[in-house]
């Protein structure tokens, strides 16, 4: 097991609980490079790391970027990828491995819709869920435990970002 992956990958899932949308550029970033892993790691997995590797920082990068000149396409990114990632790694701890492209898109659509929609609710719903997927993943707990863990932590992820927002009204 690769230490320095996990603890990226637990601090990363604490940044998302805690400031999905405060920092959302980072939010949609890490949304990118994580998506880039798991759909490289499937679709590139006969190449070598460096390469997949690659793909998932310019994915990363390109959210980004899109994230600080386009906002509004940038939430809409947002939600398709941690909708698209979410399906993914929810229907990979379920077993269902097939048509991953396939999983990843109808995901996507979905949280790409509901971020679009519902913005701000979206993506502290989408980081809470996505930094709480990740968390639980890397600790690789089983369905039930993992299942505890993750709820926790949504609720935790939605309540210190819902009362970042109403701290900054206050300001």
């Amino acid at each position: 097991m690769n230490y320095m992956a996990v603890f990226f990958q637990i601090i990363s899932g604490l940044i998302l609980l805690a400031m999905g949308r405060k920092l959302f550029w980072l939010f949609i970033a890490l949304m990118g490079f994580l998506v880039g892993m798991e759909l490289a790691g499937i679709i590139l997995f006969k190449q070598p790391f460096w390469v997949i590797l690659l793909v998932a920082i310019i994915t990363g990068l390109l959210g980004a970027v899109t994230a600080v000149f386009a906002q509004r396409v940038a939430f809409a990114l947002a939600g398709f990828f941690a909708g698209g990632y979410l399906v993914l790694i929810g229907a990979h701890s379920f077993g269902a491995y097939g048509a991953p492209e396939l999983i990843f898109i109808v995901g996507g659509i979905t949280g790409a819709l509901l971020s679009t929609v519902f913005i701000d609710w979206a993506i502290i719903m989408l980081s809470s869920f996505a930094g709480a997927g990740i968390i639980v993943k890397v600790l690789a707990l089983g369905k039930i435990p993992g299942l505890i863990v993750f709820v926790v932590l949504v609720s935790a992820g939605v309540f210190i970002q819902r009362w970042q927002i109403k701290e900054r009204g206050k300001a």
